[in-house]
């Protein structure tokens, strides 16, 4: 198998959508993803059903939204804006495990490691997850940030499969968690796994 890049996650990703393959940067958990016009051009917009063929999944984008991938980058995932203001964000990623973390507790590890560096973990709830049979976790984070008295979750789905790491991030605040989890859980019900084409040139991108 050879390496693509390793890549500069977020969230989101989230550059915009940024990777699972490293370590995720201050503020990235604080309400700041994605950077302003992420959902105009010259992003590209994605709806319906999205086919990623160099990381091996499709996945449904509810009716009436869009979905966008950062323009120039590989094409990893994809964004959505469920609010501006106030924001909230959810964001779908692929990379390759540069890291080796090897499972999803571990990836969820690095992640709880980086909020601590600067801000504060209020609550942590890991459980066992399946994404389309492949075993992983789910994590629901609750984060208070440096200087801000607002309460931020994440919850976050993680499958390393083949040494790649995949992963739904939803990012909201309590009193939208509701209603925006729902999309998070219609996105998840229709991930498939697919075979897996164009690596080579990818990883030359």
């Amino acid at each position: 198998m050879m390496l693509r890049e390793p890549c500069t996650w977020l969230c989101i990703a989230v550059c915009a959508l940024a990777a699972p393959g490293t370590a995720r940067a201050r503020g990235e958990f604080c309400g700041t993803v994605p950077a302003a016009g992420f959902d105009q051009p010259p992003n590209t917009a994605h709806a319906g059903q999205y086919l990623n063929q160099l990381y091996g999944y499709a996945v449904t984008i509810p009716q009436r939204l869009s979905a966008y991938t950062p323009a120039g980058t590989p094409q990893r995932g994809f964004g959505i804006v469920l609010s501006w203001s106030p924001r909230a964000y959810l964001g779908v990623d692929a990379a390759y495990d540069a890291f080796y973390d090897i499972t999803a507790d571990g990836v969820h590890r690095r992640d709880l490691n980086a909020i601590r560096l600067h801000d504060q973990v209020v609550d942590d709830q890991p459980a066992s997850y399946s994404l389309a049979h492949a075993a992983g976790g789910r994590y629901l984070t609750r984060v208070r940030c440096s200087g801000d008295p607002q309460v931020y979750i994440h919850d976050d789905v993680i499958v390393v499969r083949n040494r790649e790491i995949y992963r739904l991030n939803l990012q909201t605040l309590p009193e939208r968690y509701a209603a925006d989890v729902k999309v998070l859980d219609a996105l998840l019900r229709s991930w498939r796994w697919q075979a897996i084409t164009g690596r080579q040139s990818a990883a030359l991108m």
